[in-house]
């Protein structure tokens, strides 16, 4: 198949001219169902949530999915299907009927050659269609809060979602393995987690000692930790020869979502995800647990990013590893109950700041950073060093707001020249260790208490 990110973004436009007509919508249930035994509440869930089922279905689902939407708005020449499938994809598609591929799963299910591996967390050797099915039903979800960065994909209408990051290439050598058999049998388990207080009876997995076997419970959020590849790997060799025989260990465990990251950052130090993303999962300072508050609490929420750089095309204002060491460096924290009230304080600094300054923060962060330094990434570092300030001198975080407005922030400010966050061009300089060490430097200068009272 070529292009299928595009084609899932022409269908996403497409959908909305069409979805509110009942008619239409039910003739192409009737299409799909009829001809080819497409559950008429799957292709609703397609028109409801494109953004979120189309990436994942079958390439003949979605063959022939695309087909009855470019027949219902008329021949959209984005909708032409010779530009995304070949001959032998539409020939599939032809003769798919879903009933025969497609067993419909729901939990609870018995999952055998089960083992404990130590409390709440076991070891399973699955047959690799049974993993498939379990995808194919949404049984198993990729959560975006556990798993690696995601990729940031900017819809035609401005609107910002996520992808799963995916590395092609690595995903068409597992499929190659797959069919030739020849998939290491000492390839890593793949790593999968079930959600705490998800069971609709309040348990999510259920052991029998005696038949080893592992009982996934109605209701379970079941999330993909690790082998998201090797699982596309799977579903694509499975397209191409549904008689693949192959069992792969899987291990589920059954932690919260803080705890399970901080067991996955075990293993994202042996694979290539980012330094920052990985001291994220560990949280083992104070400051990491804070910025999750942050994250979860603040006005800021959305608004950070996972790596050591901001996404501005996803509006993102402040890198993690800034608000954390800095937090780490500024706030002198030495037990779980005093960082509580460090997280608290600055739930509520931010809330004042990001609300006094709106428009430059969340409405137009990118127009602001134009004439102002105000949003800037880096001036982050300052800000948390002054809440330092205010916290450890017991001044309320609202005051915050009295000090800003004393500052000019405007890049035509030569004071920023002078201390050298500025070249003569106007442009921040490239030396951000130096800008950082200068930005707190000013903001631990300042006369706070004149400021507040004046």
């Amino acid at each position: 198949m070529k292009n299928k990110e595009k084609l899932v973004e022409h269908l996403i436009d497409n959908i909305q001219k069409i979805k509110r007509d009942k008619s239409v919508i039910s003739d192409i249930k009737l299409e799909l169902a009829n001809k080819y035994d497409i559950l008429a509440g799957d292709v609703q869930e397609w028109i409801n949530k494109p953004e979120d089922k189309l990436n994942d279905l079958d390439i003949r689902e979605l063959y022939l999915f695309a087909e009855q939407i470019y027949l219902k708005t008329g021949n959209v020449k984005d909708l032409s299907l010779e530009l995304y499938f070949t001959d032998i994809e539409k020939d599939m598609a032809r003769k798919y009927e879903a009933s025969l591929y497609s067993e419909r799963l729901s939990f609870p299910i018995t999952l055998s050659d089960a083992r404990v591996i130590e409390d709440g967390v076991f070891a399973v050797l699955m047959d690799i269609k049974t993993i498939n099915e379990l995808v194919n039903n949404q049984l198993l979800i990729y959560d975006y809060e556990i798993q690696r960065e995601a990729v940031l994909v900017k819809g035609k209408d401005g609107s910002i979602r996520k992808k799963p990051k995916i590395v092609k290439k690595n995903v068409d050598e597992i499929t190659e393995h797959l069919l030739k058999g020849t998939l290491s049998k000492t390839a890593p388990p793949l790593i999968w987690n079930a959600l705490p207080r998800s069971g609709k009876t309040g348990d999510e997995l259920y052991f029998d000692p005696a038949k080893q076997e592992l009982t996934i419970l109605e209701g379970t959020e079941l999330a993909i930790g690790d082998g998201f590849h090797r699982i596309n790997g799977i579903k694509n060799a499975l397209m191409k020869n549904t008689s693949i025989e192959r069992k792969l260990l899987v291990y589920i465990s059954n932690m919260s979502k803080k705890l399970f990251r901080a067991e996955m950052a075990q293993l994202a130090k042996a694979t290539p995800i980012s330094t920052v993303r990985v001291q994220e999962w560990e949280s083992k300072r104070y400051s990491d647990s804070i910025v999750q508050q942050l994250k979860l609490e603040s006005d800021l929420k959305d608004r950070i990013s996972q790596t050591n750089r901001i996404k501005t095309i996803a509006n993102e204002l402040v890198s993690y590893n800034i608000l954390a060491d800095t937090i780490d460096e500024e706030f002198d924290i030495s037990n779980r109950a005093e960082s509580y009230d460090v997280g608290d304080f600055l739930v509520e600094y931010f809330n004042v700041l990001v609300g006094a300054y709106s428009e430059d923060f969340l409405d137009n962060p990118s127009e602001s950073r134009k004439i102002s330094l105000l949003v800037d990434n880096n001036m982050f570092v300052g800000y948390v060093t002054l809440a330092a300030r205010l916290y450890k001198k017991g001044i309320k975080p609202r005051e915050v707001r009295k000090i800003i407005r004393q500052i000019d922030f405007s890049r035509t400010n030569p004071l920023w020249r002078q201390i050298g966050i500025i070249n003569s061009e106007g442009k921040i300089e490239r030396d951000t260790v130096k800008i950082r060490k200068n930005i707190k430097k000013y903001f631990k200068e300042i006369d706070i208490e004149s400021m507040v009272n004046s």
